[in-house]
């Protein structure tokens, strides 16, 4: 069943606000003075609450709306401090890092990959040269690895390289078809299984960066391994009978170029400023001629603090994939919208095809000095050709909200949300990692 014209207006609001923001001139955040100060000589944006009956009721509805996160957090307020008394926090964190700092393990766990833990060491060889692993596992032999060596100033204090190679066993992988009417009935499921190495020249200037880089990539497609549902292989005559591009993997090789820019005022909980991803992708199959394509993708985030600590943060994403000569795109590296790729309401990777484009906006208070509370409201869909059969028609939706938990340094703990679509409501939990990628 289709969603209609209903949400078309509001991704135009979004794309057209972030590229006016985006683009336009950046604010540097103002640091507030550790010394109390009056209310009323604050600025707005800095303030607690409202200093007049005017005010007060123009908040009103973000009150009614956080009310149960201000119950729950009085509770969670008093276990921090019980925490923080006896400094177990300190602890962990101690037990988990080098004396000096350089050495960091951190537990994790992503909806996608399973739980495990990421490692960190820095000046591993040489000053500068940075080491990064991790590790994930979950059920059916679910796997997830990766190791990389990066110098950001290996050549000059300029230009860097970077060398990582990663394996990932995803057993149970579920499959509804192409486009944006695949159906949810009609879901399926594969074992993708992907071995990859990468090799990237690394720049950066002021708050641009820039990557250029050649991968290697060896994919195997095979029958999943969840016994509830049919596999992608046994279905394909019954429900797919065009054919699935990729149904046993390839090699391939692939160039990209990557740009971004900042003018966020911090990593961890931005109020102020944007962020610019741009990339291209060519993409060639090695010792054959049976896939080739070229990506585009362009990724625009924009915060702005809004009133008494309430940031708003925009997004939009699109992706366009083209066929290259007469090569075919696999199906596992179409565009792709649900889950972790967004419409966090839906199942992951619940449509493919070759373009995509999300919108989203995101409503974020900072309940607690080390816990942010958010509502969201995403749309978008995918298209067989986004520039050419363009529409409005047919946007998924999805809206929810939940708890982002952060360290003293800013760094992400812990996520835990609620989303809601026209098929589910799905809780999503993240350690150590974002969900959603906003």
């Amino acid at each position: 069943m289709s969603e209609k014209r209903m949400n078309g207006p509001t991704l135009v609001f979004v794309i057209t606000l972030i590229s006016v923001l985006n683009f336009g001139n950046s604010c540097l955040a103002q640091q507030k003075e550790k010394r109390k100060i009056p209310s009323r000589q604050l600025p707005i944006e800095e303030r607690d609450q409202g200093d007049s009956f005017i005010e007060n009721l123009g908040e009103l509805p973000g009150d009614i709306v956080t009310l149960p996160f201000k119950i729950v957090f009085k509770g969670l307020g008093f276990a921090a401090r019980i925490i923080d008394h006896h400094g177990v926090l300190l602890r962990v964190s101690d037990w988990l890092t080098s004396e000096d700092e350089k050495t960091k393990v951190r537990p994790s766990f992503t909806p996608g990959s399973g739980g495990g833990f990421a490692f960190r060491r820095n000046d591993i060889f040489k000053r500068g040269m940075d080491f990064r692993g991790s590790a994930y596992f979950g059920v059916r032999t679910r796997r997830n690895l990766y190791a990389g060596l990066r110098d950001s100033q290996l050549l000059s204090s300029r230009f860097g390289l970077e060398a990582a190679g990663f394996y990932a066993r995803l057993p149970d992988e579920d499959f509804f078809g192409i486009g944006n009417n695949a159906v949810a009935e009609r879901e399926t499921n594969y074992l993708y299984e992907e071995r990859n190495f990468k090799f990237d020249l690394l720049s950066k200037i002021g708050r641009n960066r820039i990557a250029v880089g050649i991968s290697y990539s060896n994919t195997d497609i095979k029958k999943g391994r969840d016994p509830n549902k049919p596999t992608l292989q046994d279905s394909v005559d019954t429900f797919f009978p065009g054919g699935i591009p990729g149904l046993t993997g390839a090699k391939m090789w692939s160039f990209q170029i990557k740009f971004y820019h900042h003018t966020r005022n911090e990593t961890g909980h931005p109020t102020e400023g944007g962020e610019t991803f741009i990339a291209y992708e060519f993409s060639d199959q090695i010792g054959g001629e049976s896939f080739g394509y070229r990506k585009f993708t362009l990724d625009l985030r924009r915060y702005t603090n809004l009133f008494y600590k309430r940031v708003l943060a925009l997004r939009f994403r699109a992706e366009i994939t083209n066929r290259f000569q007469n090569g075919q795109i696999p199906f596992y590296r179409l565009a792709a919208l649900g889950g972790q790729f967004g419409l966090r309401g839906y199942r992951p990777v619940r449509f493919r095809d070759r373009d995509a484009m999300l919108g989203g906006i995101e409503y974020r208070w900072q309940v607690h000095t080390w816990a942010i509370a958010y509502g969201f409201f995403e749309e978008g869909r995918v298209f067989s050709d986004m520039l050419e059969d363009f529409s409005f028609d047919d946007f998924r939706y999805t809206f929810g909200g939940g708890l982002r938990f952060r360290g003293q340094d800013g760094g992400l703990i812990a996520v835990l949300e609620i989303a809601k679509s026209k098929e589910q409501i799905r809780l999503n939990f993240g350690l150590n990692t974002e969900i959603g990628r906003f």
